[in-house]
Parts: structure tokens; C-alpha cells; sequence
């Protein structure tokens, strides 16, 4: 209920809103730009995220070669 009253307000252009407790809450936007609203990816995030790339297509190399080789000349 109180996020909506918020968003509420928000659109309404309110600055202030009291919420249970008697305490002034300040309504303003987001701002996306804002480098406190970035994340930055560590090195093991991004390693992780280009292995998981690499073996993906690997798989499917993989995959693709098992389906048009000869059943016979397949060896494990």
C-alpha cells in the first residue's frame, strides 16, 4: 500500500510523504545515470561469463559433429 501511495505521489510531483510513525520520507525519481546506481563486474564475473561462452559453442560443435559422423567410426 505504501508504494503505491508513493508512486502516487511521485507522479502527483510531490517532494515529501509521511509515512506510519509521523516520519517525512522524500519522494524523488531514480536517476540511472547516477554512478551509484552502476555495478561494476569483477574480473572472475567476466572470466566466468566468457568461459561459459566458450563452452557453449564448444557444445555445440560437439553436438553437431556426433550427428553427422558414421555411428561406427566414432570412438569414445
Amino acid at each position: 500500500v505504501a508504494t503505491i501511495e508513493y508512486l502516487v505521489r511521485l507522479h502527483e510531483g510531490q517532494t515529501t510523504m509521511t509515512v506510519p510513525g509521523g516520519v517525512e520520507v522524500p519522494v524523488e525519481t531514480d536517476d540511472i545515470d547516477h554512478f551509484g546506481n552502476r555495478r561494476l563486474r569483477t574480473v572472475g564475473e567476466l572470466i566466468q561469463n566468457q568461459i561459459r561462452v566458450g563452452m557453449s559453442r564448444m557444445e555445440r560443435v560437439v553436438r553437431e559433429r556426433m550427428t553427422t559422423q558414421d555411428v561406427e567410426a566414432i570412438t569414445p
